[in-house]
């Protein structure tokens, strides 16, 4: 990504950007049986406006004019990281217009939003994914998975299986986790990456999933697949269905990048206590 100031290019941050998929416990391809059908878009949503391309800057009084109101105006830079309602509204809108050509209702943040750290974030905007269509939602964060989500988000790394943490079997006998790693200015545009811009872009260069190498690459939309709970090329994750799944989820800023973890587990037996649930924290903050 660059950002293009009075004709001259600077390198945003997000130009770094690279999206890494938890490869589960076994490369062997499986078969979806018994689960939701749920389809992947055949194409990426490119985004409207499109903030994954150039960012046009003009001089202003005191700054800059930015196209992308993420963009610092005194600098003409992308951050690092952010939480602003400006650009949390323009980032929601694009999320918004991809949910559109998918036929899925628009996403509105629980009104406690931005008191939320940026994992009980991560957390909500997978269940949002989830609910919205038709799937339950998880149950919420537990503490171990919370901490191994976290150390792989400090070394820029996918998480894997917490341990402490025993894992339940999913509908096709194997253990039930996944888990990504993403990273960008903000929680809205990681998910935006792994839910509608997760498959193949036309070149090696332009595409966001690094293991996405090809149209017809197994790993596109693997990160879409392991959020919503089911990954059929590569693992089966926890099962779209899942009712009693957990999470962890982590946040640092990693060579000058932030860094963004999920790691989603199928518990053994009941589930664990958790920091931070769906039902309590979530659901009595969203809009009827």
């Amino acid at each position: 990504m660059n950002v293009n100031v009075e004709g001259r290019k600077f390198k945003a941050l997000s130009a770094l950007l690279l999206v890494c998929l938890l490869v589960g416990f076994t490369g062997t391809p499986v078969t979806a049986t018994g689960l939701i059908p749920l389809n992947n878009p055949k194409a990426n949503f490119t985004p409207h406006p499109d903030f994954l391309t150039t960012v046009e800057c003009t001089s202003a009084p005191g700054g800059w004019s930015c196209a992308n109101p993420c963009a610092s105006s005194q600098t003409a830079s992308l951050p690092v990281y952010t939480n602003s309602p400006t650009c949390t509204s323009y980032l929601l809108q694009i999320i918004n217009a991809a949910r559109q050509r998918e036929n899925v209702k628009p996403m509105v943040l629980p009104t406690n939003w931005y008191t939320l750290t940026a994992g009980e974030q991560l957390f909500v905007l997978a269940d949002l994914e989830r609910t919205a269509r038709g799937l339950p939602p998880y149950l919420g964060i537990n503490r171990v998975l919370d901490r191994t989500a976290q150390k792989a988000a400090l070394s820029g790394t996918d998480p894997s299986a917490a341990p402490g943490f025993p894992i339940g079997l999913d509908a096709q006998r194997a253990p039930g986790m996944g888990g990504t790693w993403s990273t960008g200015f903000m929680t809205l545009e990681a998910d935006f990456l792994s839910m509608y811009y997760d498959g193949w872009n036309g070149s090696r260069a332009t595409t966001f999933n690094v293991l996405c190498t090809s149209a017809r690459a197994p790993a596109c939309w693997g990160h879409r697949d392991e959020l919503l709970g089911y990954d059929g090329k590569y693992d089966p994750g926890v099962g779209l269905s899942c009712r009693k799944c957990e999470m962890g989820t982590g946040f640092a800023v990693d060579n000058g990048q932030s860094s963004f973890t999920d790691l989603v587990e199928l518990p053994a037996a009941s589930p664990p206590p958790m920091i931070f649930t769906w039902a309590k924290d979530v659901a009595p903050y969203l809009a009827p």
